[in-house]
Parts: structure tokens; sequence; C-alpha cells
């Protein structure tokens, strides 16, 4: 999915966080990989997925409570993890494969530190 036809009018992207390249080793991985659409704006977090059956999440920065980085010894050698975004009201994203995740943490709470998040 291309992002400019997901963002809203004034909305600016911030970050795309893009997939470490152990996660193509594996053919529905690489499916799955292929159609999946994350992105950190100024307003919000997003993450798609899906071609036949899309499914997609979105939170309101302003409303990330959490933001948990997981990484095995494989993951901390090659610089790829999981990441698990919680939200107030809003569930949990699961993100799997990610290349720098701390970067993605970083980025996030740049952005809440910066005020430029909606508070509601």
């Amino acid at each position: 999915m291309k992002i400019k036809k997901i963002i809203a009018p004034g909305e600016t992207i911030i970050y795309e966080p893009k997939l470490s390249k152990i996660a193509y080793l594996n053919l529905g991985r690489l499916i799955r990989n292929l159609t999946t659409t994350i992105f950190v704006s100024d307003k919000r977090f997003f993450h798609s997925h899906g071609w036949v059956h899309r499914h997609a999440h979105e939170i309101v920065i302003g409303k990330v409570e959490s933001i948990l980085v997981e990484q095995g010894l494989c993951g901390r050698l090659f610089n790829y993890g999981t990441i698990r975004v919680s939200g107030t009201g809003a569930g949990t994203i699961v993100l799997q494969y990610i290349k720098r995740p701390l970067e993605f943490q970083r980025q996030v709470r740049a952005i809440q530190g910066a005020g430029t998040a909606p508070n509601s």
C-alpha cells in the first residue's frame, strides 16, 4: 500500500521502519512483508498488512503508552527485533523482524517529547 494514499492532508511522515533481511527467508513471511506498510508520522503510528485480507491498525502518537523492544542473541548481533506498541484504548501492535528497533522507539519518543503529537 502506498503511504501517499494513507496520510492525511497536513500529516508529515517522520520515520519508516524497515524489515530486516532475515524476515525474507521464509516464503510465507516474504509475502506478508511485501504487503506490509509501517510508518510513524507527526500524528500517528500506522501498521497494515495483508494482500487478500488487509489488517490496518493505528495509534495516535499522543496515545502511545509503551514501546517494548525484544531482541534475542541473533537480533542483537544483526540489529533487528520485535516491537510491541501499546496505546491507551487502542490495544497492542506487534511488529516482527524490524531493523534497528531501538531507533523506532527513539523516533516515537522524540515526536512525543517535541509536543507535536495531539493529546486527544
